[in-house]
């Protein structure tokens, strides 16, 4: 009996050594043998991202002004209207009012009602003459003869302007070769002129055999006189009265964004510079983005991601330029999409936008972690993985050192020529590892 007992427990003795034996085989082995993780390259193209940022810009404005007379200005009542805000044709960006608009519209009435009283003090006076017909063709002939040969005058002005502006000569018919479309319409307009004096000589010399006398004539010279300078006073308050009305509500000539708004309330303007611009019918605004500490070519197309609130959307560069301060920069294309979902055009115009340069490869490559190519210059290689599975379902995992072609590197990941796509590849050992190595794969 004590003998079967001794017998079990030198069993039971010789089985816990044997555990102990395996378990520190098992753990001597763990602790010697490299830990590694594994991954497979990916086919695609390599991108490298330059992070920028972009502002608002308006490349394609009309340019919004009003004419004004020399002398004339406009006093701003009221902007209705902010750079990035969306408007509609129609819509009432600008109020205002002629400056000064009492006073001249008194000074006007003013002269209206002088000539007025001096036109019937001369009726008055002039009660009991009785004009002949032939009087009033010779006055008719006279004053038409004298405006036309004034419009003549003034058409020659114009035309000679431009001919001595574009350095040609006048053409017994016709225009001279090379003239701009302003010089064909005066020198158009200069024959007319003279036809037109031309016809009203005629028409003077006809009528020269009824000249009135010294009374008569002065008293058609004198009403003339008057007359015009009513209708001169007339004219200039009804042009400062609807010039007025028209100021007071200064609309959109088409639907666009608001690029800029020069003036504010209160200012004075004079009809010389842009009351506010406005993007042409259809264009959208772009992203202008500082390329000054960009080394590498960007260039018209490139590839351009921006983070929104619907995720990362994609648009490119539009173009590149040199601005004023010799920066250059890059413009990048805008969408109904992008600025919906940036939340609007204003709001773009508060701060900048971030935005990310995407240099992508022409062709698609083998990837891989940065982590998983060793090497230097044209001595780059990787670390393939075998597996060898024993009958006893164990696996033993060794590592092949296979020389690669690195093309590029950007954001972490390499570009290979080979094909790696049906290799598993070692990465993130934990000790220096060598062609042939029994290693173990670790999992987080």
């Amino acid at each position: 009996m004590n003998l079967k007992k001794f017998a079990l427990r030198g069993l039971a003795v010789l089985a816990v050594f044997v555990a102990l034996c395996m378990f520190f085989s098992g753990t001597i082995k763990t602790i010697t043998t490299a830990k590694i993780k594994i991954t497979r390259a990916k086919t695609g193209r390599l991108e490298e991202k330059t992070e920028l940022s972009g502002k608002l810009a308006f490349p394609e404005v009309d340019h919004v002004r009003y004419a004004l007379e020399a002398g004339q200005s406009l006093t701003i009542s009221r902007v209705n209207t902010r750079p990035g805000y969306t408007v509609k044709e129609g819509d009432v960006i600008i109020e205002a009012a002629v400056s000064g608009y009492d006073g001249a519209m008194a000074q006007y009435q003013a002269a209206y009602d002088d000539a007025l009283d001096q036109l019937l003090l001369l009726e008055s006076k002039n009660a009991n003459l009785r004009l002949r017909r032939s009087d009033e063709e010779y006055a008719n002939a006279f004053f038409a003869l004298r405006d036309a040969r004034k419009a003549a005058a003034a058409a020659k002005m114009a035309m000679d302007s431009l001919l001595n502006r574009e350095r040609l000569a006048l053409p017994e018919t016709g225009a001279p070769e090379g003239a701009s479309d302003a010089l064909i319409a005066a020198i158009a307009a200069w024959r007319d002129a003279v036809a037109a004096e031309a016809s009203a000589q005629t028409a003077m010399d006809g009528a020269s055999r009824y000249v009135p006398d010294d009374a008569t004539w002065a008293y058609i010279s004198d009403r003339r006189s008057l007359q015009e300078k009513m209708d001169d006073a007339e004219q200039k308050m009804a042009a400062l009265s609807e010039l007025n009305s028209s100021v007071s509500a200064i609309c959109a000539p088409h639907d666009g964004y608001i690029a800029e708004v020069p003036v504010k309330e209160g200012d004075a303007y004079d009809g010389l510079a842009d009351l506010f611009t406005l993007t042409k019918p259809d264009a959208l605004p772009v992203l202008r983005a500082d390329l000054s500490k960009v080394t590498r070519t960007v260039s018209e197309g490139a590839a351009v991601t921006l983070s929104t609130d619907r995720g990362e959307m994609e648009t490119k560069v539009l173009s590149t330029g040199i601005d004023e301060e010799g920066r250059k920069y890059a413009d990048v294309a805008l969408t109904g999409e992008i600025v919906s979902a940036m939340g609007s055009v204003y709001s773009m115009t508060m701060e900048e936008t971030p935005l990310s340069l995407v240099n992508r490869a022409a062709q698609s490559t083998s990837l891989l972690t940065a982590s998983a190519v060793h090497g230097t210059g044209d001595d780059r290689y990787i670390y393939t993985v075998d597996r060898v599975y024993s009958s006893f379902g164990n696996t033993k995992m060794t590592v092949h050192k296979m020389t690669v072609t690195v093309l590029a590197e950007a954001g972490g990941l390499v570009s290979i020529q080979e094909e790696l796509g049906y290799y598993d590849v070692a990465y993130m050992e934990d000790r220096p590892i060598s062609d042939g190595d029994t290693v173990m794969e670790y999992i987080d």
